[in-house]
């Protein structure tokens, strides 16, 4: 898996250690070579300096192969650019962009940028919505209390039934994806092997539903 990481602020290198701590091919894009230094002497990732609306620093940090990118400077215009790019140019699977204004984050959430906010998410969670390979993060509502989130039924779940993975006010399934027709299911309704699940979760909630998938 490789993620790049636009912006080595405090988050960015939050979650740039993070995922290096973690085996995950790093590499950390910002115009300042300055920044680089808030990084471990032995950041095992890639230090690019450069733009990250710049084309050809996102080459450099290796875009083409990229499983996703968080882009988490402080200027919100420059985030939206760089996610737009990542997404619509270069295919990036999952891109996520740091977003303070919250008037400016409603909007490019409508325009299909995910967003993130600095007040509600911490380098832990970003790096769970980049590097959970199971999981996908469909979209989220206000600024970020609540996810939607879809991921195929873990082996431990099969047979087991809706009621068994809802948690009221926390943790609810909304749909259910089987042999590819979708269905609103019921508490009694019970997991099959390769069911497809769409769960709205509160953001706090997020290590209990963990637990409940592994």
């Amino acid at each position: 898996m490789h993620i790049i990481v636009v912006g080595c602020g405090t988050l960015g290198t939050q979650l740039a250690e993070t995922l290096a701590r973690e085996g995950v091919s790093v590499a950390v894009i910002d115009p300042d070579p300055a920044a680089f230094r808030r990084l471990r002497l032995r950041f095992p990732g890639k230090k690019v300096v450069g733009l990250g609306f710049d084309r050809s620093a996102l080459l450099e940090a290796g875009v083409k192969r990229a499983d996703g990118l968080a882009t988490v400077t402080g200027d919100d215009n420059t985030n939206f650019l760089v996610a737009t790019l990542a997404r619509e140019e270069f295919l990036v699977p999952k891109v996520v962009a740091r977003i303070v204004d919250p008037l400016r984050a409603e909007i490019y959430q409508h325009l299909g940028v995910p967003v993130i906010a600095p007040t509600t998410w911490g380098a832990h969670r970003i790096h769970e919505l980049l590097a959970h390979e199971r999981m996908t993060t469909l979209f989220t509502a206000g600024n970020g209390e609540v996810r939607v989130i879809e991921f195929e039924v873990p082996p431990r779940l099969v047979g087991r039934m809706v009621r068994d993975l809802t948690v009221p006010g926390e943790i609810s399934v909304l749909c259910l994806i089987r042999n590819g027709k979708a269905m609103i299911p019921l508490m009694g309704t019970t997991f099959a092997e390769r069911d497809l699940v769409q769960v709205a979760l509160a953001e706090f909630a997020a290590p209990k539903l963990e637990s409940l998938l592994d």
